[in-house]
């Protein structure tokens, strides 16, 4: 559960960034991941906005791409290898992990 929550905190977190945006919340977050265009976000877009996130921290420490490739296939529901715009979407609306105790 903890490496889960590893997984997809940057994700969450940059959407969470974004929930202040009016009507189309996601879309604009969506729209600056997926640098191509097509509708989704692959791995390596998905990749690129981790690295830039992480650079903005003054953080140089190469992307897992184990990390992003679980972080895909835990939001993947039709299975293409991608996120879709329905995806993120239920990604958003479900509720938050409880966050795991310290221990």
């Amino acid at each position: 559960m903890k490496t889960l929550l590893l997984i997809a905190a940057p994700l969450a977190l940059a959407t969470a960034a974004h929930a202040a945006e009016p009507a189309g919340d996601g879309d604009a977050l969506f729209a600056k991941l997926d640098a191509n265009g097509d509708g989704k976000i692959d791995k390596a877009e998905l990749t690129k906005a981790h690295e830039a996130k992480a650079a903005e921290k003054g953080d140089k420490t190469p992307v897992d791409s184990a990390k992003i490739d679980a972080m895909i296939s835990r939001l993947d529901t039709n299975g293409d290898g991608a996120v879709d715009k329905t995806e993120m979407a239920a990604m958003r609306k479900a509720p938050a992990a409880p966050a795991e105790p310290k221990r």
